[in-house]
């Protein structure tokens, strides 16, 4: 045991060192108080409590998770250990229990275990190889870590051995078919825990990622909106009238609080203590929720000006053949219609509209629903969130992690009345909030597209009468006075140039591939809710559940932005 405890302490020592080693590398992203980490403990016989004491020692922040009442745990104990698992209980700063239900004593260590892995960035494994000899054993929670993406460091039970690291992103793989068995394993060097702990801290390292992270920790609240070309459009075209919001934007932090109002509005949830834990999450959220609804209003409008302008350059030349003593005017005013749209589409591009709103969009629908997934205690956002050992791809995937880690411990479920209660307000709050957004999104999208088409086909219609018009009267040797020739042809060529405008709209905006997404989505959404409420007293099923619908959300907005990726601002051909 002598040799354990200093394997334990040696191992929590290089990781206290890798850790701070990134805080100080990235002190431009990471706040200033010194990196303080948190152990998670079931305060088990052994090395649970071993690890505890010396975690304890080193300065860690002890959080308990019990499969049990505190006073039915302790009937696992004699001796020594009962007086450690007391005096280890009094020094941890959350005690929290996942509730399962009466009767089901293995079914309480399951869940423990479960949350465990849930909680935690790392699993210290302190284990003899072998299977578990009950339900939520160490065997059973290495295999969970295994199978939910979490790296694992084996350290031998017996104090002898090399400790080791079971993580399937050493191979680049996908981690729910493995096990403990063939997930892929190496010696813990010194520069393999130096690379874990970077993958799972540091900030991207592409410099158009850092970039995009830079300026979001740099933004600034935008309340005053001087583009409202594209809520005209939508006024105009009658699938939603104009707001005061398209104007002048709420404040985000009160609008996030006026917006998360009923989500608060349930006893566990509506708690001091959880009210304190999810308040990070809530101002990320609002923060970039706000700044998305900014930008993305920013480039839709410029989109709706660059076609808007280019036709009417086209306009004003062709005003010509009626005003023709207007010639220097009109040819003035062509010029500045193009000099804005070009200066429209630099300035645009150069502020980077169009990555900021989808950067922006992606990490606010990330948040989100962390607020549910928190308080379940045995969810976590993203499965799998590291494919490979080394930091996140995308700044928002880093961003949202650090969020992730910083909300507080959940509440404690204390029977399976506030179960049921819960997970009934969870999936109204979270799924079916988002399906009633998806099916509304879903209709005001395919209006929008129905009406731009059914507008530029008119035009096109209209076009084709009046050249026929024309050709019939030729044909008939009718003569047309010359200001109504040149009224027709002005018409017949200012016409279509409005309808390839609209198209051009129609075709920026993807309106009808956005629409079928979110109808899609909301279907899905739909199908997870009514799983949700066929188990309303399972918080493995709930978790699972609200993973789920997560998931979906996630895949919709990952189709939404590679559909936009490449939908920069640009001059109208």
């Amino acid at each position: 045991m002598v040799r354990l405890d200093g394997e334990i302490a040696d191992l929590l020592r290089r990781i206290v060192r890798e850790v701070r080693a990134v805080h100080s590398d990235h002190a431009d992203v990471y706040d200033d108080s010194p990196a303080r980490l948190s152990l998670l403990s079931q305060l088990a016989k052994g090395a649970d409590q071993m690890a505890s004491r010396i975690g304890l020692g080193m300065g860690f922040r002890l959080r308990t998770v019990l499969p049990l009442s505190p006073r039915a745990y302790r009937s696992d104990f004699d001796g020594a250990n009962a007086v450690e698992f007391a005096a280890l209980l009094k020094q941890s700063e959350h005690v929290w229990r996942p509730f399962s239900g009466k009767g089901s004593r293995d079914r309480a260590y399951a869940l423990a275990g479960e949350a465990t892995v849930a909680q935690s960035d790392i699993l210290l494994a302190v284990w003899d190889g072998k299977a578990a000899r009950g339900v939520g054993g160490t065997g059973d929670v290495v295999e969970h870590a295994v199978r939910r993406g979490v790296p694992v460091l084996h350290l031998d039970a017996s104090g002898h051995g090399v400790v080791t690291a079971l993580w399937s992103a050493l191979d680049g793989l996908s981690p729910e078919k493995l096990d403990h068995r063939n997930a892929p394993s190496r010696p813990l060097t010194g520069p393999l825990l130096r690379q874990i702990i970077r993958a799972l801290l540091a900030p991207p390292t592409d410099p158009e990622e850092a970039a995009g992270l830079k300026t979001f920790l740099g933004d600034h609240s935008r309340r005053l909106s001087v583009r409202p070309e594209y809520p005209f459009l939508l006024a105009l075209t009658r699938v939603q009238p104009l707001r005061r919001r398209n104007f002048v934007a709420p404040d985000y932090l009160r609008a996030a609080e006026a917006n998360w109002r009923g989500f608060y509005d349930q006893p566990l949830v509506g708690t001091a203590e959880t009210r304190a834990s999810l308040a990070g999450l809530q101002a990320a959220f609002a923060w970039a929720d706000g700044l998305a609804d900014h930008f993305a209003q920013s480039y839709r409008s410029a989109g709706v000006f660059n076609y808007a302008a280019s036709a009417l350059a086209v306009m004003m030349a062709l005003i010509g053949l009626l005003a023709p003593r207007a010639g220097t005017f009109l040819q003035a005013g062509e010029l500045l219609a193009v000099l804005l749209l070009i200066g429209n589409t630099n300035l645009g591009n150069s502020r980077g509209w169009h990555r900021r709103w989808l950067d922006y969009r992606f990490l606010a629908e990330q948040l989100r629903p962390m607020r549910s997934l928190a308080l379940l205690g045995a969810a976590t956002p993203e499965r799998y969130a590291h494919i490979r050992v080394e930091p996140a791809e995308r700044w928002t995937d880093w961003y949202a992690a650090a969020i992730w880690r910083g909300i507080g411990p959940p509440p404690t479920i204390p029977d399976a009345k506030a179960l049921k209660t819960l997970i009934d307000h969870l999936t109204r709050e979270e799924v079916d909030d988002q399906v009633a957004y998806n099916r509304r999104n879903a209709e005001r999208m395919h209006r929008l597209d129905h009406r731009l088409h059914l507008t530029g086909t008119a035009l096109f219609y209209v076009t084709t009468g009046l050249s026929v018009t024309a050709l019939i009267a030729a044909a008939i040797h009718t003569k047309i006075p010359h200001l109504e020739v040149r009224l027709m042809t002005f018409v017949s060529a200012t016409l279509p140039t409005i309808a390839a405008a609209v198209f051009g709209i129609r075709g920026q905006g993807d309106f009808a591939a956005a629409g079928g997404r979110s109808a899609e989505t909301a279907v899905w959404l739909d199908r997870v809710a009514a799983q949700l409420r066929e188990h309303p007293g399972d918080l493995t099923l709930a978790s699972r559940g609200l993973e789920d619908a997560t998931q979906v959300m996630l895949a919709d907005l990952g189709d939404w932005r590679v559909s936009y990726r490449h939908r920069k601002l640009v001059i109208p051909g």
